[in-house]
């Protein structure tokens, strides 16, 4: 680890569930099919290709590829989260701009925390479920699907954040509404992160060396 660094977890959203159903299991149905495509009928290959556009496979790749990036660093200077080594998406809190911080191993709490502060994850859904239309988008909720532990951060000066946002991204609802088909949605610096973790244990000795238990 650099000088400074306590703590480094470069894929800290790929749990095993997440690895299992967005890319083992995809890629062992393409493989599959393109064995049965040599040895059985070419048309197989039209499967094959067409296999990773479909639902719900297209769903899980979706969701493994926008969550295969994040990451949490803690050093001297503060807690690093995001898109680790991206231009765009990674962001220090420092240390003086931290309130509390705790680690969270419930789901149900975390999926409650989500809808009592109307947030929309693209991290975590697909598409917009119905009811989060008007929802926003905290630049730091990077919570997964089958996210185990989460890292939550309340920042009591959000604007000592150094980071940019990725650039606005459009989503499409889960359902068909002549209302709402589709929104642009802008992510925005918050108060509130939510970061997962795979080694909560080792993250929360690296928290207590800086006075966070």
């Amino acid at each position: 680890m650099p000088d400074g660094e306590s703590y480094r977890e470069p894929r800290a959203a790929l749990s095993t569930p997440l690895v299992l159903v967005g890319g083992v299991l995809p890629a062992l149905a393409v493989g599959a099919a393109a064995v049965l495509g040599v040895v059985v009928n070419p048309a197989w290959f039209v499967l094959a290709v067409a296999l990773p556009l479909a639902p719900p496979f297209l769903i899980t790749i979706t969701m493994l590829t926008r969550n295969r990036r994040t990451g949490v660093v803690v050093d001297d200077a503060g807690i690093t989260v995001g898109a680790l080594g991206a231009a765009r998406g990674v962001y220090l809190i420092p240390w003086t701009a931290i309130d509390t911080v705790r680690l969270e191993d419930s789901p149900r709490l975390v999926d409650a925390m989500l809808k009592a502060r109307r947030i929309f994850s693209p991290t975590r859904y697909w598409g917009v479920p119905r009811g989060m239309a008007d929802f926003t988008t905290p630049a730091g909720v990077l919570v997964p699907p089958f996210a185990g532990t989460v890292l939550i951060i309340d920042v009591a000066e959000a604007t000592s954040i150094v980071g940019e946002p990725p650039k606005p991204r459009r989503y499409f609802g889960n359902y068909v509404n002549v209302n709402f088909f589709s929104r642009t949605y802008k992510s925005e610096i918050s108060s509130l992160w939510l970061v997962p973790t795979r080694d909560p244990e080792r993250l929360a000795a690296a928290l207590a060396d800086h006075g966070f238990s």
